[in-house]
């Protein structure tokens, strides 16, 4: 029997739950294809590209020690795969399901080929702990907030454990099947990025995995808040493309709070983000429109500015207010950042630049090594209270307040506005208050106080719409 398993957002070789139903073939195909609607697409963006293609590169090596070699192919995954199983003369496809609507559109017009050909199908839950249907109300339905959601979350997985799968045995390769080279990023579009990116692949994550549940976790419920102190897991660009799975992180996470007490409290606030993540992705598979809608549809017909500039100066961390525009040069340096600021940065594009929540959403899915579909569009439409659970729409982050409160002696914003270096602790976070206001930084762009009121009024406008209808 031979089998073919197709490798999408779970780039490993531990816990991989269709890679497990693979192992009994006499030979395996190990495929991952280059999906042109993807790279092409313009959201795409390159430190998301190169760290896909570094994640690539070590799992080939990993299969290449296991006796094994991954086959590449570029294309139309519903072309390439129904192929490449009839080359390999395969009896067997599996692969872990993704909940994109374009990932499922493309899964049945995969599956609808290759159940023409005869070629038995065997996809699995994976990338998630839980899917949509996994975690119901009572009533049968989806869940709309977070809190009974992660209620419900944890009861499943007391009744249902969900321990990591056993590494596989993999089968010998089936022979004669050409295997390109992989290329580089710049090959695929992507040249001229230099983002500073963690090193990717299974290896990266398992080692990032240990050294938070070794000691940061203890102090995480604490620290996460705090962008200048590193007490945050770091491993969620890993977590979007599969290099480590959610199952490992929850089951070490458990084994930690089980036998460190110092480290209990940590580790399951860490679990409870991990939750999120599951809520999020719950979310786009229930209500695919809200890639391109607010989820509460009384915020359609919100009233945004139209401000290229103020965009502009947004995208490049020069909006005269430091918390902001640090966040946004770590950004634009590592392709990451820090959760906190990505709310704070997402509040103040569409509570103080009054700009579409949409614009935001689309350049950290571009920027973001992390970009994931879920996560990302969930976070943004929480931070500008158009999605579930969100927000309270008249909850405004003061950017200054948040800057203080979190970043108190400016560490943070000095790491990435070196303008500052030299302002007083107290002035770091509203440097044009200073004496001598810092050279070559900008004034802010907006009075944050008078925006506010202006934000309140178009929401509350637009729920008055909603109402008269």
């Amino acid at each position: 029997m031979r089998a073919l398993h197709w490798f999408r957002n779970d780039l490993r070789l531990d816990d991989n739950t269709a890679l497990a139903e693979s192992a009994g073939a006499d030979a395996l195909v190990a495929v991952f294809v280059l999906d042109d609607a993807i790279l092409l697409s313009p959201r795409t963006g390159a430190p998301r590209v190169r760290f896909l293609v570094d994640c690539l590169a070590r799992l080939a090596g990993a299969l290449e020690h296991r006796g094994s070699k991954l086959v590449l192919r570029r294309g139309d995954p519903a072309t390439e795969i129904p192929r490449l199983a009839a080359e390999a003369h395969a009896d067997l496809v599996t692969w872990n399901r993704c909940d994109t609507p374009l990932a499922r559109r493309r899964d049945a017009r995969v599956r609808a080929a290759l159940d023409r050909a005869g070629v038995r199908v065997v996809d699995c839950r994976d990338h998630v702990m839980f899917q949509s249907s996994d975690v119901r109300t009572l009533s049968g339905g989806p869940y709309a907030v977070y809190t009974p959601y992660r209620n419900a979350w944890h009861g499943r997985l007391a009744r249902e454990p969900q321990p990591p799968v056993a590494t596989p045995r993999l089968p010998p390769p089936v022979p004669g099947i050409p295997c390109d080279a992989l290329p580089d990023a710049k090959a695929l579009g992507f040249g001229g990025d230099e983002t500073e990116l963690p090193p990717g692949g299974e290896a990266a994550a398992r080692t990032r995995l240990e050294r938070f549940l070794s000691g940061p976790v203890r102090a995480y419920a604490r620290d996460r808040d705090y962008p200048a102190i590193d007490g945050t897991s770091r491993l969620s660009p890993y977590l979007r493309f599969g290099a480590i799975s959610v199952r490992t992180c929850v089951d070490a996470a458990q084994a930690c709070a089980r036998d460190d007490r110092s480290a209990a409290e940590g580790a399951r606030k860490w679990i409870d983000e991990l939750v999120w993540r599951d809520f999020y992705h719950a979310v786009l598979a229930e209500h695919p429109r809200v890639q391109h809608g607010s989820y509460r549809r009384e915020f359609d017909t919100l009233e945004w500015n139209d401000d290229p500039q103020g965009l502009t100066a947004w995208r490049e961390g020069r909006t005269g207010y430091p918390i902001v525009d640090a966040a946004m040069r770590q950004l634009a340096t590592t392709g990451w950042m820090h959760n906190r600021l990505r709310m704070i940065v997402a509040s103040f594009l569409t509570k103080d630049l009054l700009l579409d929540w949409r614009l935001g959403e689309d350049f950290f899915f571009r920027r973001l090594a992390d970009g994931d579909p879920a996560s990302n569009n969930g976070g943004w439409q929480w931070a500008s209270s158009t999605g579930t659970d969100a927000q309270p729409y008249f909850r405004i982050f003061n950017p200054v307040s948040q800057g203080t409160k979190f970043d108190p002696d400016g560490e943070f914003v000095r790491r990435f506005i070196p303008e500052l270096a030299a302002v007083e602790d107290r002035f770091v976070h509203a440097p044009w208050e200073a004496a001598r206001p810092p050279k070559g930084y900008p004034d802010p762009i907006v009075s944050h106080s008078e925006r506010r009121i202006l934000a309140l009024r178009r929401y509350e406008a637009a729920r008055a719409r909603a109402r008269a209808r």
